[in-house]
């Protein structure tokens, strides 16, 4: 039985069976796209058995087995499981009020009415001091949840459960960042809440792509500078770049959290519910001044349209987006770009990589090592081979 693809006609989903020889008269199986029916006939298949870290299933190589995969080619088509989707309507949707965030005193995340699993998730992560964006990220994921369930979570099966993460990893609608943060919690439900660990124990990580940050050159981040003339959002995009600053911690900023004495930043609460200090840059703190100047905030370093709240995210991002469209860069970066090319400028430098590490907030050093892998400086030093050739 050598390695193949069977796909299995007549199922919406395209499922499909891929085969692999292993060792000890085995076979490794991979069962993609699959619905309900399929999964309960491979588990049927006597000494199947499922290896989470090569997510695959363990197969014996005989007869029988080939037996089984072979009627599960030819299992009749199954109606692939729906999910309800609101019917769009032409009637003009009602204006829900604007949620003013106020830190340490915001509203609960769960609205409209709040189911009370989710209120009570909502409440625990309160009580452990996690961050506004971690609360509203475990709400909407769990509202998603509530609502492709349609029953008491508390009664949901394992394979529901799994059904749910399964049914977003294959949709191709979802980023497997967002696909991760909807396992974080179903795992912090079950684990925290519902005391029903055995659930979730074994829900397997989902794919992590990959991908090296995009990092805009010095040359770009100049460019990206001279094209925005409106003071606020040159001081905005010069002080993101020049401190590593993630885009909900710089419009959070406060006046007060400007260290000129120091030369330094205070970022309150940054991701992880995490304080630390990172750089206050000569050249950003001269535009500061000059901002203060022309604008006078109060409170917050970069307020709204009211006054009383931060500038939103959002706009951030469409601050950043305009002055890359204006300064020709095609790359596909972001806001949160500025804070790539910081790290990976910082190291070029010749940085040590621990002092970035404690400027950029990461937990883990691993997380600071991948900017290695985007700097100028080591592939400059290295020749292709065809260079060498005497054409």
């Amino acid at each position: 039985m050598g390695g193949g693809c069977l796909r299995l006609p007549g199922v919406a989903t395209m499922a499909t069976i891929k085969i692999d020889p292993a060792d000890g008269n085995k076979v490794w199986v991979t069962l993609t796209y699959f619905s309900q029916a399929e999964l309960t006939q491979i588990k049927k298949i006597p000494g199947a058995r499922w290896n989470p870290e090569r997510k695959q299933w363990s197969l014996s190589d005989t007869p029988d087995t080939r037996k089984a995969l072979a009627e599960m080619v030819a299992m009749p088509p199954s109606p692939p499981p729906t999910i309800a989707v609101r019917p769009k309507t032409t009637t003009p949707m009602p204006i829900k009020p604007k949620h003013r965030y106020i830190a340490g005193e915001d509203k609960p995340l769960t609205l409209n009415p709040p189911h009370p699993l989710i209120k009570q998730v909502d409440d625990e992560l309160v009580l452990r001091g996690m961050a506004y964006g971690t609360r509203k990220s475990y709400g909407q994921h769990l509202r998603n949840y509530v609502d492709w369930l349609k029953t008491d979570p508390a009664s949901a099966s394992v394979d529901q459960i799994r059904g749910f993460l399964v049914s977003m990893a294959s949709s191709g609608n979802y980023s497997a960042s967002y696909c991760r943060g909807a396992r974080a919690a179903l795992i912090f439900l079950y684990g925290i809440i519902l005391k029903q660990g055995d659930k979730v124990r074994d829900l397997p990580q989902l794919g992590r792509p990959s991908q090296l940050p995009v990092v805009l050159s010095r040359e770009e981040i100049v460019r990206l500078f001279k094209v925005t003339l409106h003071i606020k959002h040159k001081a905005l995009l010069m002080l993101a770049y020049s401190a590593g600053l993630r885009v909900g911690e710089i419009v959070r900023l406060k006046v007060s959290d400007i260290d000129r004495d120091r030369m330094q930043v205070r970022v309150a609460v940054g991701k992880g519910a995490k304080d630390r200090y990172t750089l206050l840059s000569g050249t950003a703190l001269a535009v500061l001044r000059d901002y203060y100047r022309a604008c006078k905030p109060k409170e917050w370093l970069f307020p709204g349209d009211d006054p009383r709240d931060h500038l939103r995210e959002r706009t951030a991002q469409h601050i950043f987006e305009d002055a890359k469209n204006k300064a020709g860069i095609r790359k596909p970066a972001t806001f949160h770009t500025l804070r790539h090319s910081f790290a990976t400028h910082m190291l070029e430098d010749g940085v040590d990589m621990r002092y970035i590490q404690e400027l950029l907030g990461h937990g883990s050093i691993r997380t600071t090592e991948r900017y290695t892998h985007v700097t100028e400086k080591g592939i400059q030093k290295v020749k292709s081979p065809l260079d060498n050739l005497k054409l």
